[in-house]
């Protein structure tokens, strides 16, 4: 019965202690925590909102389902578990969409209709133009359209993991600032 007991007090000690961390944080870390909520949220499907995130963020780390490692600020936790539960929201939609177009797979259209045909040429134009003077970005884009795999990437136009690691990252912030969604392959 004492570990039970310890275990408790142990529990109610890092929820006052969360309690605590989160009254005392300062309005800087407030707007970083809402600004990691808006990248979070953005572009989530349904009706979560930033608020909704963090709202739940700071909920799991007071009820005590997620316990803040030692050292690590309150900012960073929350972060990692905003992090968490947008993965969490994307993978259960990716798993509920699997199994809707399992059940339809009998009714899929084989062949894309040209107004979908024209509209990914538009698209596949967009973006030549928009990386039309970064040659790391259109070799990266040609070869994610040939359906390569990052390190078949990397070995067919000689790019060195870094190089493509932070020609991935240059093209997503752009993507970003234009307002285009970025969806990591």
């Amino acid at each position: 019965m004492q570990p039970k007991r310890r275990a408790e007090r142990d529990a109610e000690h890092s929820t006052a202690e969360m309690a605590r961390a989160l009254a005392a944080l300062p309005v800087t870390g407030m707007l970083r925590l809402k600004a990691i909520a808006r990248l979070r949220a953005r572009d989530l499907p349904g009706d979560i909102g930033w608020s909704d995130l963090l709202n739940e963020a700071v909920a799991r780390a007071l009820d005590g389902s997620r316990q803040r490692p030692p050292g690590v600020g309150i900012v960073v936790f929350l972060a990692g578990i905003m992090r968490s539960l947008a993965s969490e929201h994307w993978r259960r939609l990716r798993r509920e969409a699997g199994i809707f177009e399992m059940s339809g797979a009998d009714d899929a259209d084989p062949a894309p209709d040209p107004e979908r045909n024209l509209a990914a040429l538009q698209a596949l134009a967009a973006l030549d133009q928009l990386f039309a003077g970064d040659l790391a970005a259109s070799q990266i884009l040609a070869g994610l359209a040939a359906g390569l795999s990052a390190k078949e990437i990397r070995e067919t136009y000689g790019l060195s993991e870094t190089d493509y690691d932070s020609t991935r990252k240059r093209m997503r912030r752009l993507l970003l600032r234009q307002g285009i969604a970025w969806r990591p392959g």
